[in-house]
C-alpha cells in the first residue's frame, strides 16, 4: 500500500499489472483523460471484461469517498478503532486520517 501517491511510482515495488491499475486510479481519481498510454497498459494485462471491472472499482470508490467528504460522515468508534490499527502497522496506507471535526 505504500507509494500509491507516487508519481512517478518506485521500481520494483509493484508488478507491471499492479503498476498499470495503480497508474489508472491515479489519472481517473485525479480526473485526468486516460490516455492511449495508460488504457494500453491496462490492456496488456487485463480483458476487456476486467478493465471494466477496475474503471467501476475506482470510480465507485471514488463516489463513496466524495459522498463521505462532503457530508462528514460519523464513523462508528470500532471502524475508527481498526483503522487506526491498521495506520500504525507497518506497511499501511501512507495516506493520512483527515482530521475529525469537532
Amino acid at each position: 500500500m505504500r507509494y500509491l501517491t507516487d508519481n512517478p511510482l518506485p521500481d520494483g515495488i509493484y508488478s507491471e499489472a499492479e503498476a498499470a491499475i495503480i497508474r489508472y486510479a491515479q489519472k481517473s481519481t485525479r480526473l485526468e483523460p486516460i490516455d492511449e498510454d495508460t488504457y494500453g497498459n491496462l490492456e496488456s494485462h487485463f480483458s476487456r471484461e476486467q478493465i471494466v471491472d477496475i474503471c467501476l472499482t475506482v470510480g465507485y470508490s471514488n463516489v463513496i469517498n466524495r459522498f463521505h467528504a462532503t457530508f462528514l460522515t460519523d464513523i462508528d468508534e470500532q471502524t475508527l478503532t481498526e483503522v487506526e490499527a491498521g495506520n500504525s502497522k507497518s506497511g499501511s496506507c501512507p495516506i493520512p486520517l483527515p482530521a475529525m471535526p469537532g
